[in-house]
């Protein structure tokens, strides 16, 4: 029922590119770090779940990238073929790739969560990492997966209800962003520049941002408006 409200909304080429749509899974990209052996087995074990015990689809560069491709290329096209999940390591904030992973999937606005799989120490934590939802998970163990799926299938429905609420409004409103979750300083990367006396706004479901975040916005963007749908 969401694809095909999104249908009516959303660019589509139609005839079998369209029928298509309906029969694709949706597509997980599992970020994680290969630095420590946590990123690895985290990863590799909730992609072993996800293709055993539910409709989804994923991505685990391990396994998925095909001989002969780039592999920058292939990584920064899947980002922005389904929703992310960050496996949060010790390590994984250091790792160059990992840190434009989720920069890329914060760009493009994609559902995204992180699994916190934390033992001791993040040198470095990454900024970029916050704003969504977080899921404790023992590295070690593999007894919450089920509820990370959970997790992130909320996530990926509440922005498809996002996107079919505020489709009629996207055709007409160049120069606005229409966000799922509540706006960050990095959404400003992502807001379109239209013509340089359209109105500039970033629109996001309740509730309101913290006073704190709204004059932030303020005073590193005077000219964007950041604003509920209902405002």
């Amino acid at each position: 029922m969401l694809r095909h409200s999104l249908d009516q909304f959303l660019p589509a080429s139609g005839g079998d590119d369209a029928f298509g749509r309906y029969l694709d899974k949706i597509r997980i990209f599992i970020s994680h770090s290969k630095h420590d052996g946590d990123g690895e087995f985290v990863g590799g074990s909730i992609r072993d779940w996800i293709h055993a015990h539910s409709p989804l689809d994923s991505f685990f560069d391990v396994h998925d990238i095909p001989p002969g491709l780039s592999f920058g290329d292939v990584l920064l096209l899947e980002i922005g073929a389904g929703a992310l999940l960050a496996v949060h390591t010790d390590s994984y904030s250091s790792r160059e790739w990992c840190r434009r992973e989720v920069i890329e999937a914060k760009r493009r606005l994609v559902p995204m969560i992180v699994v916190d799989c934390m033992r001791d120490v993040d040198p470095r934590g990454m900024p970029y990492l916050g704003n969504v939802p977080v899921v404790r998970m023992d590295p070690g163990r593999t007894d919450r997966i089920e509820t990370v799926a959970g997790c992130l299938l909320d996530e990926i429905f509440r922005t498809w209800l996002w996107l079919c609420r505020v489709g009629s409004y996207m055709t007409n409103s160049p120069g606005v962003l229409f966000t799922a979750r509540p706006p960050e300083l990095i959404a400003l990367a992502a807001v379109p520049l239209g013509a340089e006396d359209s109105a500039h706004a970033i629109v996001y479901p309740e509730p309101l941002l913290s006073a704190d975040d709204e004059r932030l916005f303020r005073e590193i963007a005077p000219r964007v408006r950041v604003q509920t749908l209902t405002d």
